[in-house]
């Protein structure tokens, strides 16, 4: 009895060495990627984007050049702007990403091609069209562990855009660790279409559950082709990097 310990320890240590020497026989060659990221230098369209899966095979960005390298984690609620058809890039025993994305109504174009241990299939997301790219941001900032195209707006300013379209999307969330402080309170964004009051929606404390992210998806009135828009950041506690990313679609 007293040697079982010892005997348990050592099964431990085997069983880890054991998931170590197979893990590279798991994981993608470097030759694997290269073909892949060929694969979507050939086939790659402008408007196209590749999903990473896993979300941690982030070894792909150093292969892939040809089309932007997303790695949202939510495939079923990711809103992939401007995105008609989406590559799934995935990791072939590590799980698959099919249910997520056809729980969102997508449908794959194509049967699955395979390079070594790496997974390739493109999905038609069936996407509304995007009317006007409101907040055109060019940079990403990480929200609630995601890298988001959003605009850096100060608390307490507001941000102003033009365009067209029959329903608004407003994503907005907090930068970085300082989502999280204990006791903040919530940052409120108004949304006016031609000086007229749209929606109001608040943006709380992050609880590390996957919200940090808040949207907002509202039709618009009957009214003119072409509105001005303003949002309206305002929160009694301003000491906080806040990013905002609006569009609309048709």
């Amino acid at each position: 009895m007293r040697r079982l310990p010892l005997l348990a320890l050592v099964l431990l240590g085997a069983g880890s060495l054991a998931f170590d020497l197979a893990l590279s026989a798991r994981l993608p060659s470097d030759a694997d990627w290269a073909e892949a990221a060929g694969a979507l230098r050939a086939a790659g369209t402008p408007g196209d984007a590749v999903q990473l899966w896993p979300v941690w095979a982030e070894r792909a960005r150093l292969f892939v050049d040809a089309l932007p390298v997303l790695a949202e984690e939510d495939l079923a609620r990711a809103d992939y702007l401007g995105v008609q058809r989406l590559w799934v890039l995935s990791l072939a025993r590590f799980g698959s990403a099919d249910s997520a994305l056809a729980a969102r109504g997508a449908t794959p174009l194509a049967e699955e091609r395979r390079f070594g241990n790496l997974a390739l299939r493109p999905w038609d997301l069936h996407a509304a069209p995007v009317a006007s790219d409101l907040t055109r941001a060019t940079e990403a900032h990480e929200v609630d562990y995601v890298a988001r195209r959003c605009a850096l707006v100060s608390i307490g300013s507001s941000l102003r855009a033009h365009g067209e379209g029959t329903t608004l999307h407003v994503r907005a969330g907090v930068i970085g660790e300082r989502a999280y402080d204990a006791n903040r309170p919530p940052i409120d964004v108004q949304v006016f279409a031609n000086g007229v009051p749209l929606a109001t929606f608040a943006v709380p404390r992050t609880e590390r559950d996957g919200t940090g992210w808040r949207a907002l998806d509202q039709p618009l009135p009957a009214g003119p082709a072409e509105r001005d828009f303003l949002f309206a950041v305002s929160s009694a506690d301003p000491a906080r990097p806040f990013c905002l990313q609006a569009w609309t679609t048709r």
